[in-house]
């Protein structure tokens, strides 16, 4: 399936200066299926090093870290030729391989010709533990992120419907496909974009087939937990990890993360390394309160303060054992779940497109789901999963803080009153470029 992602990696490979590369991200989200597309369309060869299948290839980075060593070594036991310039070398599950990390730098310095491509389901997790050196400024680094909904509806065959889309957000102009795109994006809160749960749902399958992949995935990430991790801290991973569905759709309409929520007692000073575990994974992404709407945002950044969503929105429906009638209920209870999943989405989407979200919050009762920077300066964003977009905290940011542009998420189409523009959420993934 084409992910956004590939550009990115042919231009890698074929810019001047280029160093290793690192590929970071999330079990499942498709990194080696990009890497081995990339080495077989951009090469005369690809040579697949996984540290997992094949334990025994970590010999050939024992003793001297010299890249002409490693790679007669690696040539020997693959029995294969690995060329500079002509080959590429992908070294998967990394982490698996202490030496291998550290043998990067050598690559980067004395071996510059050869094109070397790492990743690592939990490659962000052993770089952030203690005593792991990692050849910062040696290696260029990316992160891969399950699809976005521009990536499904490409699966889908909707790639004519996705330019269409795109004229008429230019010009905030009614969409002739609106109630089509809607039924397709809340297909995708449901599917998400973990690339086998979506090739499942391109090739006809079931949604109980979809949801089958996506239990399968999920109780891989929670055995990673009880592997990368002691056994008390995997136990704090885990619960911190099943709170984040009921922090989405607790009471009270904010969805701000409540470590209390986790269980009795829990407190950020036990819980912190296990809320930094799962942002290092790649499971989870955090979204920071900013105090004030102003520029630069960080400047105002309330880290004590946050939202967690979870990387994909479909584990989160599947999380809640969610169903399409589901969606479709517009009772005031389950408007709770409704919200908390589209602002998961939302969170997805801004994420794929390399935008950094935070949220702006002067109390409980005033918040805007996100704000970022965009083109045009500071933007605030507030989702509605339904068609009501009222908002007062919105009107209460634009009022404290001169913003040329808010933006409305929503089931609405697309529209404009003043510098309200507002947008369908099937077009969340278009912010960055509008």
């Amino acid at each position: 399936m084409e992910r956004a992602i590939d550009k990115t990696l042919r231009e890698w490979a074929s810019k001047a200066g280029r160093k290793p590369l690192a590929l970071f991200g999330a079990r499942q989200t498709g990194k080696t299926t990009s890497l081995l597309q990339l080495g077989e369309t951009q090469f005369s060869s690809v040579v697949h090093a996984d540290f997992i299948r094949q334990p025994s290839l970590r010999r050939a980075f024992e003793g001297s870290l010299e890249p002409t060593r490693i790679i007669r070594t690696l040539e020997a036991m693959l029995n294969v030729s690995i060329t500079p310039g002509q080959a590429l070398l992908i070294l998967d599950e990394i982490q698996e391989c202490d030496e291998a990390i550290t043998s990067l730098k050598y690559f980067c310095t004395d071996m510059p010709h050869l094109h070397v491509a790492t990743a690592g389901s939990l490659l962000g997790i052993h770089v952030a533990r203690v005593g792991t050196s990692f050849p910062v400024g040696h290696v260029d680094m990316l992160t891969m992120h399950p699809m976005s909904f521009q990536e499904f509806c490409i699966a889908q065959g909707k790639r004519m419907s996705l330019s269409l889309i795109e004229d008429c957000a230019r010009d905030l102009l009614p969409c002739p496909l609106h109630q089509e795109m809607i039924e397709l994006y809340k297909t995708y809160l449901l599917v998400g974009g973990m690339p086998e749960a979506v090739r499942l749902h391109a090739e006809g399958a079931s949604m109980q087939d979809v949801r089958i992949k996506q239990r399968d995935i999920l109780t891989a990430y929670v055995a990673d937990m009880t592997k990368y991790a002691s056994a008390v801290d995997s136990a704090k991973i885990l619960a911190t990890w099943e709170s984040v569905p009921q922090q989405l759709a607790k009471d009270g309409g904010s969805t701000k993360f409540v470590w209390r929520n986790i269980q009795s007692g829990a407190r950020a000073d036990r819980y912190k390394t296990a809320l930094d575990w799962l942002v290092a994974s790649g499971l989870v992404s955090i979204c920071t309160r900013v105090t004030d709407g102003e520029s630069p945002l960080k400047s105002f950044e309330d880290r004590s303060s946050f939202k967690l969503y979870l990387a994909d929105t479909g584990l989160l429906s599947c999380a809640y054992d969610a169903t399409a009638s589901d969606l479709e209920t517009s009772g005031n209870r389950t408007a709770r779940f409704r919200g908390g999943l589209a602002e998961n989405y939302v969170m997805q989407q801004l994420v794929s497109s390399s935008l950094t979200p935070y949220y702006w919050g002067v109390n409980s009762v005033n918040e805007v789901d996100f704000v970022t920077r965009l083109n045009c300066g500071i933007v605030p964003i507030e989702v509605k999963s339904g068609t009501n977009i009222k908002s007062k905290s919105l009107r209460k940011f634009m009022s404290e803080y001169a913003c040329s542009k808010a933006i409305v998420l929503s089931a609405n189409d697309f529209s404009r009153s003043g510098i309200v523009e507002n947008i369908p959420l099937y077009a969340a993934h278009l912010i960055a470029r509008l």
